[in-house]
C-alpha cells in the first residue's frame, strides 16, 4: 500500500498537470486562417469577399466568388512573455518563432452550388522557459498543434440570401514539459510533504495526439447590394488522447529526510540515482502511458461587411466560444483516473471593427482593431505555458494584385495583454507577474484564380 502510494505521490500531479497544459494550450484559439483578414483585425472576415477564407469562417460567404480559385499562406507568430518574480528571477517565454500555414481551395459548380476545401491550424501555440527557472512547476514548454482538414458545400438561395455547411476532421499533436515537486502532489501531502520529500522533483514529459471530427454550418444575407451580413458555427471537437508520459531526471534535495525512508519502503535514499532507482521499481520512472478526454470549443460568429462606394468598405466582426464548458479535465493512466484537474474557465468574446481603402486599381490598404477577453475567470488558474490574459489587437495590411488572376496579401498584427497577468503558486499566494504578454503576428498569402 505504501509503495503504491509513493508511486502516485511521485507521477499524478506530474500527469495532470502536463496534459492540464494541452488543455489550456487550446484555449489559445489560433483565429490567424487569413492573411487579408489579419490585416483587419479579422473584422467582416467571410462577408468581406476579398479573399476565400471564409471556406473556414463562414462556408455561405463562398457564394461571393467566381470559377475556381487557390489560396494558400501562412502567419508568422513570435511572443513575448516577459516574467518577473518576486524573488527577484526573470525568465522570457519567446520560442523561436512560429509558421502558421492554411490553405484553401474553391469551386463554383454552377450559379447556385459551389464546393470548397480548407486545410488550416486552428488551434496551436509554441512556449519555452529555462529547465531551472523558479516557476518550473507550473511549465518548461509546450508545443500544441492542431491540423483540421474541412471540405464544405455553399447553396445560393436566392441573390440576397446563401448557406453553407462542412465537415472537419482534426487531428491534434501535443508535447509538453513540466517539473514536479513531490511534496505538492496530494499523495505527497499525505505522506507529509515537504517534511519528508523537500523540494525534491522529478521532470515529466508527456506527448499524446489524437484524430476526431467535427461539423460547422453558416449563411449570408445581402439586404442590399453593397451590404452582407454573416452568421456561422463551429461545433466542438472532442479529443481523446492518447499518448507516452516520460517521468526523469529525478533531483534529490538537501531538505528532504527520504534518507530516513526504512528499508520496507525503499529506503534510505540518500542520492538522485538512488531515488530514480526507487522510482523506477515502483514503474514510474520511465515511459507510462497517459490519456485525457479534450474538447475544442465550439464558436459562433456575427460579420457584417459595407462597400461604402468604390474607395471604402467597413467591416465588423463578433465572436462567442464556448470555453465555459470546460469545467474540469480527468486524468487517466493504466485504467483509473490519477487526478481531476478544475478549469473554471469562462466563455470569450472577440469584438473588431475595421476598414479597407482601395487606393488604385491595384493597391489596397488595410486596418482594424479588435478586443478579445480570456477564458480565466479565477487569476489563480493562469499557468506559465499560456500566461492567458484580455488583449488588444492592432492590425494593419496591404493587399496587391499582381494580374487579373493572381492577388498577393501581407498583414501585420500586434496583441497585447492587459489587466492580470499574476502567476500564483499552489497556496494561492502570488509569486511573481508577467510584465509583458505581447505578440506579433506577421503574414503572407497568394490568391489564383483559374
Amino acid at each position: 500500500m505504501k509503495n503504491t502510494t509513493f508511486k502516485l505521490a511521485a507521477v499524478a500531479v506530474a500527469a495532470a498537470s502536463a496534459l492540464a497544459g494541452q488543455a489550456y494550450a487550446a484555449g489559445f484559439m489560433l483565429t490567424e486562417q487569413s492573411v487579408a483578414g489579419l490585416g483587419r483585425s479579422y473584422a467582416g472576415i467571410g462577408v468581406d469577399g476579398t479573399d476565400i477564407s471564409g471556406v473556414y469562417y463562414n462556408p455561405a460567404t463562398m457564394t461571393l466568388h467566381k470559377g475556381t480559385t487557390l489560396q494558400a499562406g501562412f502567419v508568422g507568430i513570435g511572443l513575448n512573455l516577459d516574467y518577473a518574480g518576486n524573488d527577484g528571477t526573470t525568465e522570457n517565454g519567446r520560442e523561436k518563432s512560429q509558421a502558421i500555414p492554411h490553405g484553401y481551395l474553391l469551386h463554383q459548380i454552377n450559379d447556385s452550388t459551389w464546393v470548397g476545401l480548407a486545410m488550416t491550424v486552428p488551434f496551436g501555440m509554441g512556449t519555452e522557459f529555462g529547465d531551472d527557472w523558479s516557476q518550473a512547476d507550473h511549465g518548461i514548454s509546450a508545443q500544441i498543434l492542431t491540423f483540421d482538414f474541412n471540405p464544405n458545400v455553399a447553396w445560393k438561395a436566392s441573390e440576397k440570401l446563401s448557406f453553407g455547411a462542412g465537415v472537419s476532421v482534426q487531428y491534434a499533436s501535443a508535447d509538453l514539459t513540466k517539473k514536479t515537486y513531490l511534496a505538492d502532489t496530494a499523495k505527497g501531502q499525505q505522506m507529509g510533504g515537504s517534511a519528508l520529500f523537500g523540494s525534491s522533483s522529478v521532470r515529466s514529459e508527456i506527448d499524446a495526439d489524437s484524430i476526431a471530427w467535427g461539423w460547422n454550418v453558416g449563411m449570408m444575407w445581402s439586404p442590399l447590394e453593397n451590404l452582407r451580413f454573416g452568421l456561422s458555427y463551429r461545433s466542438k471537437i472532442k479529443h481523446e488522447a492518447d499518448g507516452d508520459l516520460t517521468i526523469d531526471e529525478a533531483n534529490l534535495t538537501e531538505d528532504s529526510n527520504l534518507d530516513k525512508l526504512p528499508p520496507q519502503l525503499g529506503g534510505p535514499i540518500t542520492t538522485s540515482s538512488e531515488l530514480a532507482a526507487l522510482l523506477g521499481q515502483l514503474g514510474n520512472y520511465g515511459q507510462l502511458p497517459g490519456s485525457a478526454v479534450v474538447s475544442a470549443p465550439a464558436w459562433a460568429m456575427a460579420t457584417v461587411a459595407w462597400d461604402v462606394n468604390e474607395l471604402l468598405s467597413l467591416y465588423g466582426t463578433f465572436r462567442w466560444t464556448d470555453w465555459s464548458s470546460f469545467e474540469k479535465l480527468d486524468i487517466d493512466s493504466n485504467g483509473s483516473t490519477m487526478t481531476t484537474i478544475q478549469n473554471n474557465w469562462r466563455d470569450t468574446y472577440l469584438t473588431s471593427i475595421g476598414a479597407d481603402l482601395r487606393i488604385t486599381d491595384r493597391w489596397t490598404l488595410r486596418g482594424g482593431v479588435a478586443y478579445e477577453t480570456s477564458p480565466i475567470a479565477t487569476k489563480e488558474y493562469r499557468t506559465a505555458i499560456i500566461p492567458d490574459a484580455d488583449r488588444w489587437w492592432f492590425s494593419v495590411g496591404s493587399s496587391y494584385k499582381i494580374s487579373e488572376d493572381m492577388i498577393a496579401d501581407v498583414g501585420f498584427a500586434h496583441l497585447h495583454g492587459v489587466h492580470e497577468r499574476s502567476l500564483y503558486g499552489a497556496d494561492g499566494r502570488e509569486v511573481g507577474k508577467f510584465r509583458k504578454l505581447d505578440a506579433y503576428l506577421l503574414g503572407v498569402q497568394l490568391q489564383y484564380k483559374f
